[in-house]
């Protein structure tokens, strides 16, 4: 559950941020491998993510991007896709902005590094996964929120998939 860092206010916020990016025109969703869809130590990403992530992909207006410097075909055998497989982008934490800027979307970016949340703008989302955050600390920008892992990571994206539907 979220709540184990967040309060239940910044719960509520996160997932009703999470609720209206369901209807942007376009939408990017990159989300970082190991940590945030893979929990440390684990090489597979949790099944839900990428259950979550393969509906996502058949969406119309909806990029779905792995955030990972591992090799793109490491990364597509570590994830639990199906026939929408060919259509997940793989990009190095360096290529979400861009990618964000040449889809002109809005974009939930989730992961461990902060680094990768960088180029948000205010439309944006960016969620860190920080298994040791403070439960009671604030998030340092706004639009920007802390979960505890991989199991919190399932629930933003399943709220998007239910927004996004």
């Amino acid at each position: 559950m979220i709540g184990r860092v967040a309060g239940s206010r910044a719960v509520e916020e996160l997932l009703g941020e999470v609720a209206a990016l369901g209807d942007a025109p376009t939408l990017l969703v990159a989300c970082g491998f190991d940590g945030a869809l893979a929990p440390p130590g684990d090489d597979r990403a949790l099944q839900q993510s990428s259950e979550a992530l393969n509906v996502l992909l058949a969406l119309p207006g909806t990029t779905v991007a792995v955030v990972s410097r591992r090799p793109a075909d490491e990364v597509a055998e570590l994830m639990f896709l199906s026939g929408a497989k060919g259509g997940l982008r793989t990009i190095t934490p360096d290529d979400v902005d861009p990618l964000r800027r040449e889809l002109a979307a809005v974009a939930l970016v989730v992961d461990t590094d902060p680094g990768t949340l960088a180029g948000l703008t205010s439309d944006d989302l960016g969620v860190l996964v920080d298994e040791d955050a403070d439960p009671d600390a604030d998030p340092e920008e706004e639009g920007r929120y802390r979960v505890a892992g991989a199991e919190d990571v399932v629930d933003v994206l399943e709220e998007l998939v239910t927004a996004r539907r």
